[in-house]
């Protein structure tokens, strides 16, 4: 059956009764009140039939029997009150694969009491399963599956379980929101299907549901809150399917799971498995499915030669003994997918390994082999996918030209050969789709991508090709190219001019870091084509890539391009542009005023360039954008306030350039970075008071983040087979105690401001230590001057911390102690006194976090403390002739005669070095 938005294929099977009487104790309704009932049910729904339509896809109802009707149509929601539910009689309803507007589910499905199967899987049902649904006492089979925004309440479950536990078999409720698993799920006896895939359920599994006798398949797949383990089977089971896949299921496997011999799959990855895999898995013969890929499973893999049905096999991410490819392994050949990334194997492949001559999908990256790859890889002759990345094996590329049904391919980090240079044409070779080339030592483009049509994906990052791009390039893959990496080379440019818009499916273009030169000057209107000069690296690029109206990623930084940015960008940001780099370039003039209510930009950096003037105004039209880096340029004017109206601005680097003036909130604005987490401003020229208003209104540093979640945006390519996705992770390069650190990804759990390298006065406000959620704070080389707030022990997430070369006073706040996290600590060149605090973090700080400040004490400083009053000055008393301080008597003599002496000498010596240094300094002055 198809599914379609709006067609409803409806299956109404009435109940065949055995007897007339039984049928009177049900209902007075005669058969033909029933058919009446259907065709009023039939009638409210309206068929949308075009012209083209052939009218057996959409059968008239002409009669009906206690068979049933079948009937396409188009449904809107579904209430109550509706016709069907007067249908008492009913046994199956089927409304799977259909759209039912989001409505909720009717309350009136509880007059149904003679149903046995209900079906509202995939039917776009949302709000919560009506609590009528428990009285359906007589289920068999339940199914919700995949209504993604249908809520079965707790309670409400544990009723509708409690009222079928003898007639319930099979509950298939994927991916429908559900708190947790009743307990008196166990009592369910007739249960032999359990499939709640990614139901966001919680708690502990009720194991004794895994005892029940009838119980075939148990599939509890993606409930990563969902705690268990594995029980003891000391009799026989039925189980066929045991699915715990990424769940958070612990402890280890018993022995005793041998004694399930009717399984055939078993799913047990990504949960928290510990211990080693017993050898009794080798009596699972009937195992078709076995993966154990993400665990934290230890010692010897046992030989699992026995398992000769098995048809998949994954065993990555787990911390087994070191381990070669053993022979057993190759008479497995009924294995078509194998999976062993990271499965901790060394040396090379064995021969046997090629008996797996049924494989498609092989995956050996992230290992430690080494050595040739035999020409016996010919014996793959069914393999799609390989991925042998991360690795040190010696490979003949040329090899694979022989695996006609190869179509994904990555063999980074290994030690490629292109030096063979066959007849294979475009005819011979293999169609590919993906392949990965990148650190292979590659020097030049390889040849047999000349013959690659279908190709969506080429990476040939760091690898040592030099030169220009080759012409036939632009002719590979035109319609199905989506991303083209050659990052981390040594291009210098474009052999010869660039088709316009030769990829019209590109959407990833990474030219980075590489030595492409010239500029990026806007053709003629009337230029056809454009070639590339000795000194030019452009026409060839600019007038192509502004009509790549489906490129989403652009990065062409850390190169040599001069020139200023062309307007024509204007056709990107404003089509499907969500990420711009041309850092580290040496671009010049403005930054275009190009980005228009279209703008789709998530990410502009355009820092590390020689970019002068303002910055553009309209840029507050991107209301996507998430990071903005405009750092290391010639950027003038005052600070663009107008950039907190964007509502997804996260961060905003504006470091080393010559903006200027107070910082502070205008009257008429009312929206103020509400999701900044990240703001660099260092080494300009802001003045006044630090910006105390704007402390207040950055409620997303306010906030503390425990998870890992990385700035990136995901990019879907929708094909007719599968979805396709590209993920560009954001980056940005900051200074942490004088040194430039690069954050290849960033952490949404990272809050950083940075003000340093300015002119602010005034006193560290309150208001800064609001922003509980900073790890790091640079507020040094300013003319801030009061005391270091106490308060600022409110940091509790707080790395680094510098408020050197100011004008601060006071003590050190001993509240700072409690900042457990502190890893740099910087006061240095201030006027602080007294004692440095001691104990935790302040224990690890050298000298250098706190030089300058005269009057500090205490470690690691080698001055040291004293008590309050010997830290006082001496008092002189006139007085009191006894026990005088003051000097008297013999005394006199000989302060009297050290006087005179150094007198006399002060004045020899002084006369003769004053001499001395007037002449040389006379002639330093001339030089």
């Amino acid at each position: 059956m198809e599914k379609s938005n709006h067609v409803l294929m409806l299956i109404l099977v009435l109940l065949v009764l055995e007897s007339s009487s039984l049928a009177s104790n049900f209902s007075s309704l005669s058969h033909a009140d029933e058919c009446s009932l259907l065709f009023q049910f039939k009638e409210s729904m309206s068929i949308h039939k075009s012209a083209s339509d052939d009218s057996r896809a959409y059968p008239k109802v002409r009669s009906c029997d206690r068979a049933g009707l079948e009937q396409q149509l188009s449904v809107w929601p579904i209430s109550s009150n509706n016709s069907l539910f007067n249908l008492i009689h009913l046994r199956t309803l089927n409304l799977a694969n259909n759209d039912f507007s989001s409505s909720q589910i009717p309350s009136g499905i509880g007059r149904l009491s003679q149903l046995i199967n209900l079906n509202l899987s995939y039917s776009f049902f949302s709000g919560e399963v009506p609590k009528q649904i428990s009285h359906l006492r007589n289920l068999v089979s339940l199914d919700l599956t995949e209504n993604y925004m249908l809520t079965l309440q707790g309670s409400d479950f544990q009723n509708l379980v409690q009222n079928t536990s003898e007639t319930l078999r099979e509950l298939f409720l994927s991916y429908v929101n559900i708190d947790f698993v009743p307990d008196s799920l166990v009592n369910s006896s007739s249960l032999t299907s359990l499939v709640m895939r990614y139901c966001r359920l919680s708690g502990d599994f009720p194991t004794g549901i895994i005892y029940l006798q009838k119980l075939q398949i148990l599939d509890l797949q993606g409930n990563r809150n969902l705690t268990g383990y594995i029980p003891e089977f000391h009799g026989n089971s039925g189980l066929k399917q045991l699915i715990t896949g990424y769940t958070n299921f612990q402890g280890s496997i018993p022995a005793s799971i041998g004694n399930l011999t009717h399984l055939n799959v078993l799913n047990l990855s990504r949960n928290a498995f510990t211990g080693t895999l017993p050898a009794s898995v080798s009596n699972l013969t009937q195992l078709t499915h076995l993966d154990l890929s993400f665990n934290k499973l230890t010692g010897n893999l046992p030989s699992l030669q026995s398992l000769s049905n098995l048809t998949y096999l994954s065993l990555r991410g787990n911390n087994f003994d070191r381990w070669k490819l053993p022979d057993w392994l190759g008479k497995l050949n009924k294995i078509t997918h194998l999976y062993l990334t990271d499965a901790n194997l060394y040396g090379e492949i064995p021969s046997s390994f090629f008996n797996l001559t049924q494989v498609e999908m092989l995956d050996l990256s992230g290992n430690q082999l080494k050595g040739e790859l035999p020409i016996s890889l010919l014996n793959f002759q069914n393999l799609e996918s390989f991925y042998l990345d991360g690795n040190n094996i010696t490979v003949d590329f040329y090899l694979f030209l022989s695996l006609k049904k190869l179509e994904n391919m990555n063999l980074n980090g290994n030690n490629i050969s292109l030096s063979v240079i066959d007849s294979h044409t475009n005819e011979t070779q293999p169609k590919f789709k993906y392949i990965s080339l990148a650190s292979c030592n590659l020097k030049v483009f390889p040849e047999f991508l000349r013959f690659q049509h279908q190709l969506e994906y080429l990476n040939l990052d760091n690898n040592n090709i030099e030169g220009l791009i080759p012409g036939w390039m632009w002719n590979i893959s035109k319609e199905t190219l989506i991303e083209l990496s050659l990052a981390h080379n040594l291009l210098m440019g474009f052999e010869q001019h660039s088709p316009v818009a030769s990829w019209v499916s590109l959407q990833n273009l990474d030219l980075s870091h590489n030595m492409l030169h010239g500029s990026i000057p806007v053709p003629p209107p009337s230029t056809i084509m454009y070639y590339v000069s000795n000194n030019n690296l452009t026409g060839v690029i600019s007038q192509s890539i502004c009509d790549f109206s489906s490129l989403q990623v652009l990065d062409l930084s850390f190169n040599n391009i001069t020139g200023s940015i062309p307007p024509c960008f204007e056709k990107l940001s404003n089509t499907s542009l969500t990420v711009l780099k041309l850092k580290s370039n040496t671009l010049q003039g403005t930054i275009p005023n190009i980005f228009t209510t279209e703008c789709k930009l998530e990410m502009i950096d355009l820092s590390e360039n020689k970019l002068e003037g303002h910055v553009p105004r309209s840029l507050e039209n991107c209301e996507s954008l998430q990071l903005l880096d405009l750092g290391y340029n010639f950027l003038e004017g005052t600070f663009p306030f107008w950039l907190g109206a964007l509502s997804e601005l996260q961060v905003l680097i504006l470091r080393f350039n010559k903006f200027h003036g107070i910082i502070r909130i205008p009257g008429n604005i009312k929206v103020n970075f509400p999701k900044l987490r990240i703001i660099d401003l260092s080494n300009n020229l802001f003045s006044g008071d630090l910006p105390h208003q704007y402390f207040q209104e950055w409620s997303a540093m306010k906030e503390t983040m425990a998870n890992t979640i990385y700035m990136q945006t995901s990019i879907e390519e929708s094909r007719e087979e599968y979805n396709y996705y590209i993920s560009y992770e954001f980056s940005i390069q900051m200074t942490t105690k004088g040194v430039k650190i690069d954050y290849e990804k960033i952490s949404k759990a990272l809050f950083v401001v940075d003000l340093s390298g300015n002119m602010f006065r005034g006193n560290i406000p309150e208001s800064i230590t609001t922003l509980s959620g900073l790890q790091l704070l640079n507020l040094s080389n300013n003319e801030l001057s009061g005391v270091i707030p106490p308060s600022m022990g409110n940091f509790i997430c707080l790395e680094s911390l510098d408020l050197s070369s100011n004008k601060l006073s006071g003590m050190i706040p001993q509240d700072l102690v409690q900042l457990n996290f502190l890893a740099v600590f910087n006061v240095s060149n201030n006027s602080l006194t007294g004692p440095i605090p001691h104990g935790k973090q302040f224990d690890t700080f050298s000298n250098d976090s706190y030089m300058g400040n005269q009057a500090l004490c205490g470690f690691p400083l080698s001055k040291k403390c004293g008590d309050s009053e010997a830290s006082k000055p001496p008092k002189v008393s006139f007085e009191e002739d006894t026990e005088s301080d003051f000097p008297n008597g013999i005394d006199w003599v000989v302060i009297l005669i050290g006087a005179v002496t150094g007198l006399v000498i002060g004045l020899v010596c002084g006369d003769y070095l004053s001499t001395k240094y007037y002449k040389w300094f006379s002639q330093r002055s001339r030089r």
